[in-house]
């Protein structure tokens, strides 16, 4: 795979701690998360990348550009990047600061009327245009962030947060412009609290932990799955049902006599199929089915439990 972005023995020093050094790929028309704990280093990262924090040692190159060189605006022109900015000093029309920013970020003055209107409407904000900024929703507001991260095409973005203040409609909506952004050849960064909801679009991770990289690759690699805790009714034969699963690859984890409960993980919603045709075949009545969520916890013991292996 194509390195994009690359970030080489970077180290960026503060009074009382540091980040790095780490190295670590982005690769192109792919969706990277960057993850972590509070104060694992994400922000330090992504304002790096940004160009925000200018000193530091290493080198960041974008798409053969070394940020520290004296060409790293032309980087700018492709990057899109989303923050949460509350535009509670801008006493101007919604419409026009997205024209008059999008003039700045150098969209053409042909074409700067059309693309405001498009993204509006995609938002679902044309009809407030006239509305001063500063008066929007903590939604709306959020949607007009989006706006300004996508209206110049970019072809790399990069999302701190963007779930935060979005009902789960905008989340799902912005999704799958992310889907569709990758399908493209773009380039997508993005980091997450929650990463449940868009863990199926992730290709690859980059973890960090108090200022340090403590994993990088795909989530096949990682060994993060979509996994489910399913309840029977009755008991049944373990190893049958383990077995059987295997064969329709999808893998069986932790039995819980006492629940009658076992944990598997599936890929698809068609092995979930499966699952159901062996119940129903074997006469087996399910009690619940529960998603269980993909969060740092389980994460972290994914890592472990691949540390015990290579041990």
């Amino acid at each position: 795979m194509e390195n994009f972005i690359t970030f080489n023995k970077y180290l960026k020093k503060f009074k009382t701690n540091k980040v790095g050094p780490i190295s670590f790929n982005i690769h192109k028309s792919k969706i990277t998360a960057i993850l972590g704990s509070s104060g694992s280093g994400k922000t330090v990262i992504l304002n790096s990348l940004l160009g925000i924090i200018k000193k530091y040692k290493g080198k960041i190159v974008i798409n053969d550009i070394n940020r520290k060189s004296h060409s790293y605006h032309k980087s700018n022109r492709v990057i899109g990047y989303y923050t949460q900015m509350d535009f509670s000093l801008h006493d101007i029309s919604a419409f026009n600061f997205l024209k008059d920013t999008g003039l700045v970020m150098g969209i053409k003055k042909s074409k700067i009327n059309e693309k405001v209107k498009y993204w509006m409407q995609y938002f679902d904000i044309w009809d407030h245009r006239k509305k001063r900024v500063r008066d929007f929703s903590w939604g709306m507001k959020n949607r007009m962030n989006l706006i300004l991260c996508f209206i110049k095409d970019p072809e790399i973005i990069i999302m701190d947060e963007p779930g935060a203040n979005l009902d789960s409609y905008w989340r799902n909506k912005v999704k799958n412009l992310l889907i569709d952004y990758k399908k493209q050849g773009k380039t997508v960064i993005i980091t997450v609290h929650n990463i449940d909801e868009i863990s199926d679009i992730i290709d690859n991770y980059v973890i960090l932990e108090t200022g340090t990289k403590i994993f990088e690759g795909s989530k096949k690699n990682l060994g993060i799955y979509s996994k489910y805790k399913i309840f029977i009714k009755d008991i049944f034969d373990v190893q049958s049902f383990r077995n059987y699963l295997l064969q329709e690859n999808i893998l069986s984890f932790k039995f819980d006599p006492d629940e009658n409960s076992l944990v598997i993980a599936a890929e698809t919603y068609r092995q979930i199929n499966y699952l159901f045709l062996y119940l129903i075949k074997n006469n087996l009545p399910l009690v619940n089915l529960i998603k269980l969520p993909i969060n740092m916890e389980s994460i972290h013991k994914a890592l472990e439990s691949q540390n015990k292996i290579k041990l």
